[in-house]
C-alpha cells in the first residue's frame, strides 16, 4: 500500500464517519420529537427504520476505521 491508497482509506473513513453522523443527527431529532403520548405505528415504524439505517451507518463507519487502523498499524511504506 502506498501513501495515496493509504489516504484513501483515510478519505473513506471520513466521509463514513460523516455518514454515520448525518443518520445519528435524523435519529435525535426525531426522538426530540417524542411526547407523552405513545407514538403512532406509523411514528414507531419510522424511528425504527431511522434506527436501522443509524445502526448500518455506523456499522459502515466501523468497517473503514478498522481498514485504515489497520493499514496504519501496518504501514503503508511497501508496494505490491
Amino acid at each position: 500500500m502506498n501513501r495515496s491508497e493509504f489516504m484513501k482509506l483515510h478519505a473513506n473513513s471520513t466521509r463514513a464517519l460523516q455518514a454515520y453522523f448525518v443518520e445519528a443527527e435524523k435519529t435525535s431529532n426525531m426522538l426530540a420529537g417524542c411526547t407523552t403520548e405513545p407514538l403512532t405505528f406509523i411514528e414507531r415504524f419510522r424511528l425504527m427504520t431511522q434506527g436501522i439505517v443509524e445502526k448500518d451507518a455506523h456499522l459502515s463507519y466501523l468497517g473503514a476505521r478498522n481498514l485504515l487502523f489497520e493499514a496504519a498499524r501496518l504501514g503503508y511504506g511497501w508496494s505490491n
